[in-house]
């Protein structure tokens, strides 16, 4: 073991970690830090332990702040906040010996190891665990000095401040002060220009800016307690460039009226990766997936280049995936006199303006074509529903890829590059056409069935109706999967016949930069607890006897009704339990791919065409990916208005609103603890309380383990009919969508109820 103590420390031991390394550096140079030791190894002797209790009887037995100091850790890339473990106000032999071994094992723990897997990589091995010893501080104040605004990059200085402990500011439990340079701050409570000064002082000694953890004493002294770089303040600025530089292009591209739609790919947690958008790209250009599903339907469908750069309906606005819903227009009738307007739903217009003459001759064929295909849908759903079921079972038998991981390992460059591009080529042309022809038609009848009762029940409950139904009277092949997963979560035996049937699904399912179930092998699960809920398997009172309690002559239209999209989304969650078989092999194959041309998870953040081309540019893909990175801060509403874009992007902030109101997904009203899930990846849920509140921008039937580890969920994205509500309602939790920024809002720790029967969120 080797002791250092903050006053012998100098610029060559940087090897001690972040914060003990800064404390030194800052007690040396004169700053007010309280007195401590660093040590780079767990004691293992009585001596090495009696050399501890001596220096701590030296400084008069204080109380003691004992803390993780990793290498990297509190640097101005990563902060590494609470991965790794602190103890306060320890204040005998016994409790410095236990906190001092827990600090050095807390490495160890599974949410520190993924931390540092995800963010170092490669380097995660050579992290090394110092321990820090500091005097505690009694506060009457605690606080947090910025030399910058952290949130923006601008300068002036903030300051935040409390009675009592700084843990209480950390966590949230208590409202701070606020002060800013560039309003007038004055206050009795402390001496703000001595806090200033020795801040500004400090940052001048480092170099760079800073944020300042500090305390006033009981005997109005003031105290630092650590000292670390502003993490991530170059992400700021270049967060407000990306903005400006990316509305500057859409201004220029597109009409002012131009909307697009992100509901179709509400389950992308976050703006995709290169691979996987330009695979979905092309399946919504010509003559692919979405234009053979047009014209299954009995529209016209996409046979030209569409007039975009991008030659697809499928665009990237903020790197996230919108459809170009002012181009559909002709896609299904031809050229019409109608533009879109926004007002709850898009709507078509007549517009006076677009009448030419062609289109006035044409006009009476559109107007023909129009009705034909209104008829049909209105007609000939069932019809469609069948063949629907038909196609699914022939593609089940042709499409299901049975090959294990190491199958690639064994062919050529070149058969590897064939069977890539007939995996992709498949996808897009053809795999996606039936689904897209169901989710048309599940929109459709839901449209139906939502007219129906609007002359039956109050505008207000008719959401809150079919949220009902939809809890007890759905029946999917994802639910029977979340049973297997928490079966094969509780006994091992089963998980190879999980794996067999469900290997090809996994959290974040449609990003292909996530990995499978297969691939994480037993990672995969999450040990279930007695008390966890139970599945949706039955209801006291039937879809079918609710309806019959409708006083309304139109019982039987509704439950006919009813039955058809009942059908619809049972059909959808058993074509995409197929879809994913061959999608995930496109993963497999991009990672063999990587594994021979030595480029790691960059692979993704190539386009499927670069790929084939052996286009490799590792400099290109890292641009992309830091660019995409920066992007998920951006809230972009699930339709989207140019002319309104920018008001969007500079709304005032909301933190302080106390309650929210989103969409009702799933009944229920639940008490909890927040926590958040920005990737599906990485998550250690062993720590998690019992009664844990998932939320996340976007959640998929893969997350089937994060879902039992919770007691409801909160999405910015998806409506009543996606998968996340299904997954909830089947699991009997409670969840509420359309909770703007929620994964950015929100908070670990955060005491909320989620009321699930009326959408609304409230902050305890």
């Amino acid at each position: 073991m080797s002791t250092y103590y903050f006053d012998q420390i100098t610029k060559k031991d940087n090897f001690l970690g972040g914060k003990g390394f800064t404390l030194g550096l800052m007690k040396n140079a004169g700053f007010p830090v309280p007195d401590g030791l660093i040590l780079t190894e767990m004691p293992v002797s009585d001596k090495e332990w009696d050399e501890i209790y001596s220096w701590w009887k030296k400084q008069s037995s204080p109380k003691l702040a004992i803390r993780s100091s990793a290498i990297g850790e509190d640097s101005s890339e990563q902060s590494f906040a609470g991965q790794n473990s602190s103890y306060l106000n320890i204040d005998n032999e016994t409790g410095i010996k236990t906190s001092i071994k827990n600090c050095f094992q807390s490495m160890y723990k599974k949410s520190s190891a993924l931390y540092r897997e995800h963010f170092l990589k490669e380097r995660s091995d050579l992290v090394k665990m110092n321990v820090v010893l500091q005097v505690m501080v009694n506060p009457k104040l605690s606080g947090v000095f910025f030399s910058v605004d952290p949130r923006t990059n601008e300068a002036g200085w903030i300051i935040e401040a409390i009675e009592g402990l700084g843990e209480d500011l950390v966590s949230g439990k208590k409202t701070p002060w606020h002060f800013e340079e560039k309003k007038v701050a004055t206050t009795k409570l402390f001496n703000i220009e001595e806090l200033v000064n020795t801040g500004i002082a400090i940052r001048n000694f480092f170099g760079h800016e800073i944020d300042i953890e500090w305390a006033i004493d009981q005997d109005n002294k003031l105290k630092i307690l650590q000292a670390r770089p502003i993490t991530a303040l170059s992400g700021k600025s270049e967060e407000k460039r990306i903005i400006e530089e990316e509305l500057k292009r859409l201004k220029s591209t597109y009409p002012t009226n131009t909307l697009w739609d992100g509901g179709t790919f509400a389950e992308w947690n976050g703006p995709p990766s290169e691979l996987t958008f330009s695979i979905w790209k092309e399946a919504f250009s010509k003559q692919h997936a979405f234009s053979k599903a047009l014209k299954k339907l009995g529209y016209l469908g996409i046979d030209e280049e569409l007039p975009n750069e991008s030659h697809s309906l499928l665009e990237r606005i903020f790197n996230r995936g919108y459809v170009n819903i002012s181009m559909l227009a002709p896609l299904y009738f031809g050229p019409i006199p109608y533009r879109l307007e926004l007002k709850s739903t898009p709507k078509l217009k007549f517009d006076f303006k677009k009448m030419t003459l062609k289109m006035f001759i044409l006009t009476p064929f559109t107007m023909l074509r129009m009705l034909k295909v209104g008829l049909r849908l209105s007609t000939q759903r069932q019809q469609w529903l069948l063949e629907c079921a038909k196609e699914l079972t022939v593609f089940s038998d042709k499409s299901f890829r049975v090959k294990e991981l190491d199958h690639y390992q064994k062919i050529s460059d070149l058969e590897l590059h064939e069977l890539f591009q007939r995996e992709v080529t498949l996808f897009y042309e053809d795999h996606l056409t039936w689904p897209l022809v169901l989710i048309t038609l599940i929109e459709s009848t839901s449209q139906s069935l939502r007219s129906l009762l609007k002359g039956v029940l109050p505008h207000d409950e008719i959401d809150k109706c079919l949220n009902q139904w939809l809890s007890i009277g759905i029946h999917t092949v994802t639910m029977e999967m979340n049973e297997d997963y928490k079966k094969a979560s509780n006994d091992p035996a089963k998980r190879i016949h999980f794996m067999q049937k469900y290997g090809h699904r996994g959290p974040g399912e449609l990003e292909l930069s996530h990995p499978r179930w297969m691939e994480l092998s037993d990672n995969a699960f999450f040990k279930s607890s007695a008390d966890e809920r139970a599945m949706n398997n039955s209801s006291l009172k039937s879809v079918e006897s609710e309806i019959n309690e409708l006083k309304t002559y139109k019982k039987q239209v509704i439950e006919k009704e009813w039955k058809l999209l009942r059908d619809m989304l049972e059909l959808r969650e058993k074509w995409k339990m197929s879809l994913l078989s061959p999608y995930s092999h496109i993963r497999y194959i991009a990672l063999e791919i990587s594994k021979r041309n030595k480029i790691g998870n960059e692979i993704f953040w190539h386009s499927f065409q670069e790929i084939l081309n052996n286009d490799f540019n590792l400099s290109r893909a890292k641009k992309r990916r830091d660019t995409t990175e920066l992007s998920k801060s951006v809230y972009l509403p699930t339709i989207l208005e140019l002319s309104k874009l920018e008001n969007i992007l500079t709304s005032k902030d909301e933190s302080n609103i106390k309650s929210f109101n989103g969409m009702a997904l799933s009944p229920g009203l639940v008490f909890g603890e927040v926590r958040v899930v920005n990737s599906p990846d990485n998550i250690d849920v062993d720590n998690w309380p019992k009664n844990t509140i998932l939320v996340a921008e976007s959640t998929d039937p893969g997350w089937t383990g994060l879902f039992l580890k919770s007691k409801a969920v909160i999405v910015e994205k998806g409506g009543v009919l996606s998968h996340c509500a299904i997954v909830a309602r089947e699991m009997n939790l409670p969840a509420v969508s359309g909770i703007k920024q929620c994964h950015l809002r929100f908070k670990d720790g955060d005491k909320i109820w989620v009321d699930g029967n009326n959408g609304r969120i409230t902050l305890a």
